[in-house]
């Protein structure tokens, strides 16, 4: 009975740094989507929530509630920017310590045709700097 060679397991328990790249952005996309489909129920829910209110009680200062709404649009971008950043510095991380080709993670997530392809592009665009941002 052989005994297995744990350099053999170890090596093949580690992703390939290109799918991991793509599970990366994958993630990210996922998490983008998530968040704006949170904040678009937060407004319906505040905008509508407040105009019926107001319209049961007959008090139009319940409408003050309509002016939250540039607060969770600012709050959705600060998150959005957190999200793309550490996606970005994630994918930086992976071309300095491990090789990753920027450009074959761009050819390989251009092919996904289910993909958003606007997010993606604007994304991608993000990797062509060459310092990752702070």
């Amino acid at each position: 009975m052989s005994t297995p060679d744990p350099s053999a397991t170890s090596a093949s328990a580690e992703q390939p740094v290109l799918l991991e790249a793509i599970n990366l952005t994958f993630r990210t996309i996922e998490r983008r989507l998530r968040l704006y489909r949170n904040l678009v129920i937060a407004v319906s829910i505040t905008g509508l929530g407040s105009i019926v209110v107001a319209v049961i009680l007959r008090r139009w200062v319940v409408l003050s509630g309509e002016l939250t709404l540039p607060l969770y649009f600012a709050g959705f971008l600060v998150l959005d920017k957190r999200i793309v950043t550490a996606w970005r510095r994630g994918v930086f991380r992976m071309r300095d310590e491990r090789g990753l080709s920027v450009a074959q993670l761009t050819q390989a997530l251009t092919g996904f045709p289910h993909l958003p392809q606007a997010t993606l592009r604007s994304m991608l665009a993000l990797l062509t700097a060459e310092a990752p941002i702070t």
